[in-house]
């Protein structure tokens, strides 16, 4: 299965945005599923409910980092590779999305029980998030 495909599923099945995209890359990370959901389990509706960065991308810069860490190299070359691929990241989904905050994606608050359920009745998880976690896992295929 294509990592967009265990993406979606995974998100479909109730797990937040950035525990579906790390989760799509962590058998080929060499990391367990169950530690996958624990490390990216706060991250989700822009970060801790609070709107801030979108959820599905703090998972794809885990994924970054997971990628491309060199811990050959001098720790602030190291870092300056993860920072130089992460932006190229950010700024390619803030191309396709003009905004990389949950809030602004989905134009509503999820920081309340209220703004939660009109995401529901609404179907912006499905017509916004699903999106999103497309957008995500589609440049990081391409920053391989």
């Amino acid at each position: 299965m294509k990592p967009i495909e265990k993406a979606i599923r995974l998100y479909k099945d109730e797990f937040n945005c950035p525990q579906a995209v790390l989760c799509a890359y962590a058998e080929e990370l060499g990391l367990d599923k169950e530690t996958a959901l624990k490390i990216a389990s706060p991250f989700g509706g822009g970060i801790a409910r609070n709107g801030k960065i979108c959820g599905a991308i703090t998972g794809g810069l885990m994924v970054i980092g997971l990628k491309n860490w060199d811990s050959q190299k001098e720790h602030e070359a190291g870092k300056a590779d993860v920072y130089r691929i992460s932006n190229q990241f950010m700024d390619e989904i803030k191309k396709r999305n003009n905004t990389l905050d949950c809030e602004e994606l989905l134009g509503i608050s999820v920081s309340t029980t209220e703004g939660r359920a009109i995401v529901k009745e609404k179907k912006l998880n499905e017509k916004v998030c699903h999106k999103v976690i497309n957008d995500v896992v589609n440049v990081l295929e391409k920053l391989e």
